[in-house]
């Protein structure tokens, strides 16, 4: 294919499931999303197709004019045969054949990657990694994880798990992780994690302002609250927020030692917080990463920000023409 073309993508998260059309040159044509929390896929997955025709009636196209579709799924999940195993955040979604779902119904070809890598193809093809041939996409919100594209390649590993980098031990016997590790990178800068160390602390800590913000309802206390909390001078929230800073910036600068990227476009956190996120990382950066490779690196958050679903799939679908040769990079 010479001529940009057109693709969908459909990208399956916990409360949400957003659909993106989408031209190969990497332009976004038309997007919509679905509640998804608590449902069935039977009641969910005929809708994506009324609104994947409307998406095409919008913008002047027709079924014959996709090339491909994608899907961004959670894991666990296999990925060869495009079935969604056991998702964590949708409970009742169990051994769901997306991929063939979706080829039955829509008559074309498609693939399936993880969200962490969708994310990664999203910002390589629409937004901050365009024109990079060595970048990482980090996911920074209640979980870690990394899509990794090096020397022009998304990066999957033998069985397709590369990039969990949120599971990376970075305190032998440290805090227990929900994987049923110890230690995990997650366990001390995913949000949920951090939310539940604060509530575990903050037990003994009535008089702290962050207990005193959620009126002593401690289950309350999450990133938001926390980020307050800093923002208002709280020194207990200053020196967790900093210890938070400083992992953070042990983890990535592994990632700038082991990957020498050109970029590290980070998720949620960088964007929605700002520089009282991203500062104190590079602050701290020089102590973990060696110089040159830090002065070839820029770390940056998300462009696509909360767009960053309407392209995922879509993002995929580009990736796996153009692995498939159907498509210049």
């Amino acid at each position: 294919m010479t001529q940009p073309c057109y693709v969908i993508g459909y990208d399956v998260g916990g409360t949400k499931l957003g659909i993106g059309l989408a031209s190969t040159d990497g332009k976004l044509l038309g997007s919509a999303r679905l509640p998804n929390k608590d449902t069935r896929p039977e009641d969910v997955l005929p809708e994506t197709l009324r609104l994947t025709r409307d998406l095409l009636d919008n913008a002047g196209l027709s079924l014959k004019d996709l090339a491909a579709f994608g899907v961004s799924s959670p894991y666990p999940a296999d990925p060869v045969n495009g079935i969604m195993t056991a998702p964590t955040n949708n409970k009742l979604w169990r051994n769901v054949p997306i991929r063939k779902y979706y080829e039955d119904n829509l008559g074309i070809p498609g693939c399936f990657e993880n969200d962490a890598n969708c994310g990664a193809l999203a910002e390589w093809f629409f937004g901050a990694g365009r024109g990079c041939k060595d970048f990482i996409y980090l996911t920074m919100s209640t979980g870690i994880g990394a899509g990794i594209i090096a020397a022009n390649k998304l990066v999957r590993g033998k069985g397709f798990c590369a990039g969990e980098i949120g599971h990376t031990v970075i305190k032998t016997d440290g805090r227990y992780c929900n994987c049923g590790l110890r230690g995990c990178y997650e366990a001390y800068c995913g949000g949920r994690a951090i939310a539940m160390h604060l509530q575990a602390e903050l037990r003994t800590m009535p008089d702290n302002m962050m207990v005193k913000m959620v009126n002593g309802n401690l289950e309350g206390i999450d990133m938001v609250i926390f980020e307050k909390a800093v923002r208002a001078g709280d020194p207990y929230a200053v020196e967790q927020w900093d210890e938070m800073s400083r992992i953070n910036a042990q983890m990535f600068g592994m990632l700038i030692n082991t990957f020498n990227p050109e970029k590290l476009v980070l998720g949620t956190f960088a964007y929605a917080i700002g520089d009282l996120f991203l500062d104190p990382i590079r602050k701290y950066l020089p102590r973990f990463a060696w110089k040159q490779m830090l002065d070839d690196c820029e770390l940056v958050p998300s462009e696509l920000e909360r767009d960053i679903a309407s392209c995922a799939g879509a993002a995929a679908a580009i990736n796996c023409l153009q692995e498939q040769g159907k498509l210049a990079k």
